[in-house]
């Protein structure tokens, strides 16, 4: 009801928000997880789909690879 009377309501809540909070603690953790295994893959899938890239303009034009592709 208030700061002043507490009642059995009022306990349910508190005790409800602190197991919301810990579940969020979690969820919150393991999106952390989530995302960093993700970047990662996406950041090595990158890497290795410019090598290939690269080799492959490098083997198949006169060019020294995208770079010099690019610039000409």
């Amino acid at each position: 009801m208030g700061i002043i009377f507490n009642d059995a309501s009022d306990d349910q809540v508190e005790s409800l928000m602190k197991t919301s909070h810990l579940g969020q603690t979690w969820a919150i953790r393991y999106l952390k997880i989530k995302a960093i295994i993700w970047g990662t893959i996406a950041t090595a899938t990158g890497v290795v789909t410019t090598a290939v890239a690269d080799y492959l303009v490098f083997k198949w034009t006169d060019s020294s690879g995208l770079i010099g592709l690019i610039l000409g």
